[in-house]
């Protein structure tokens, strides 16, 4: 079950555009608490445990091999190590995983380099990796793009500092603290920072400016995602996030999608925790990035104890879980106050009747979708002038489904269980 806190209170006159006595539940049908009379989305939406699978895109170089963070930008795929290795990014062809330009930041260290975001004109890099919990220097670098050239071989960069406004002890506590950092992405003028907790397995979510300076982070939720979250991406249509972790007790890795939230609130749309293979398959998961609206990158650490798990990039889609909850979520209304769908749940076989008290409209385009996106049924309809009923037959096994019904007054969905 999701459990998380919000630190920020909902406006009393509308959420997300809609007025403050809109019904609220969970809209996305994919959901186990699915609610087809809800109109605002409420962050209340549950999920079974979901498996996935990773496709191998190339295995990386051992120069990498400390992979810690992925940022897709107009230059191409960056890359590079953490903590004890040299203060460089490295551009990666995503074809052949292979190494194609590395750059030297000349003005610091790489303290515990962990993550790296972009936004239009800056890349940056997260140095705040804290796995003692004693870092009183905690920063993220501020790279120019237009520095990042094919002939770039050095860089200066300027440093956002900041400290956590509920971090009162610095004294070393190896791996059992709440004070690690290794994920973060940038929006709306800002660094959206996820922290990774050893004690409890949750995350705390920050936000800092993106401009040089020195802080004190602002504390805006926290979440548990049952792990340790080691990256962090947002699509560039801002639709969309991911959280990367793992379980270090079990070597469980998973990917938290954040989806249908409104205005920059991350926490307050679906979150819905994917499965990914275990590290004991794909390694130490440690860096993800979009590079387009539904496609992300993800890059592993190496393994080399017991077992040996080079550092390789990955391609995955998320399509499937989150375009369908969304067209639901986008849903301009009704096709007309009073519309009827029955019955609900169907038997197998059983006609499906759609009413309308005072007239149908004149053309229904009527759909069904399985929880995966996919249609497995589609019709279109002529309605003579003053007809309230219209009959579907429809040939779909057993199963949960989502009926879309399309006419020149707008879009209705319902949640249709046929049994």
């Amino acid at each position: 079950m999701t459990r998380f806190l919000l630190l920020v209170g909902l406006g009393a006159a509308t959420v997300a555009g809609q007025p403050a006595w809109a019904q609220r539940g969970c809209t996305d049908p994919q959901a186990t608490n699915f609610n087809a009379g809800a109109v605002v989305n409420d962050g209340s939406c549950q999920y079974a445990a979901t498996m996935v699978a990773l496709t191998t895109k190339a295995t990386l170089p051992n120069e990498v091999a400390e992979t810690s963070g992925l940022q897709v930008t107009p230059q191409g795929l960056w890359t590079m190590n953490d903590s004890g290795n040299p203060p460089v990014l490295y551009r990666l062809d995503p074809a052949t995983g292979m190494v194609s330009q590395r750059v030297r930041i000349r003005n610091f260290g790489n303290g515990d380099w962990e993550d790296l975001t972009a936004d239009a004109r800056y890349l940056y890099v997260a140095d705040f990796g804290n796995n003692n919990g004693d870092r009183h220097d905690l920063r993220v670098l501020r790279v120019r793009q237009s520095d990042l050239g094919p002939a770039a071989e050095t860089v200066d960069t300027e440093a956002i500092s900041f400290t956590y406004p509920d971090q009162t002890s610095f004294a070393v506590n190896y791996n059992h603290h709440n004070f690690d950092c290794e994920a973060l992405f940038y929006a709306n003028d800002s660094l959206h920072l996820f922290t990774k907790h050893w004690a409890d397995l949750q995350t705390s979510y920050y936000t800092i400016p993106a401009a040089p300076g020195t802080y004190v982070a602002h504390l805006k939720g926290r979440f548990n995602v049952d792990g340790l979250i080691t990256a962090a991406s947002l699509n560039a249509t801002g639709t969309e996030a991911c959280l990367l972790g793992y379980n270090s007790s079990t070597g469980a890795t998973f990917l938290w999608l954040f989806y249908d939230f409104p205005n920059n609130q991350f926490l307050r749309g679906n979150k819905r925790r994917l499965e990914l293979p275990n590290a004991l398959q794909i390694g130490q998961a440690e860096g993800v990035s979009f590079f387009n609206r539904y496609q992300i990158y993800l890059s592993n650490e190496r393994i080399a104890n017991i077992i040996t798990v080079p550092p390789r990039l990955y391609e995955f889609n998320i399509s499937p879980w989150v375009v369908n909850a969304l067209s639901l979520a986008a849903s301009t209304g009704q096709v007309s106050k009073g519309l009827q769908v029955f019955p609900n749940p169907a038997p197998v076989g059983q006609t499906l009747t759609v009413r309308q008290p005072g007239g149908l409209p004149t053309k229904l385009l009527i759909s069904l979708q399985d929880l995966l996106g996919r249609t497995v049924f589609s019709a279109v309809y002529a309605i003579a002038g003053g007809t309230s009923e219209q009959n579907i037959n429809l040939a779909a096994p057993a199963g949960v489904y989502v009926l879309k019904i399309t006419s020149s007054a707008g879009n209705s969905f319902r949640k249709l269980v046929i049994q």
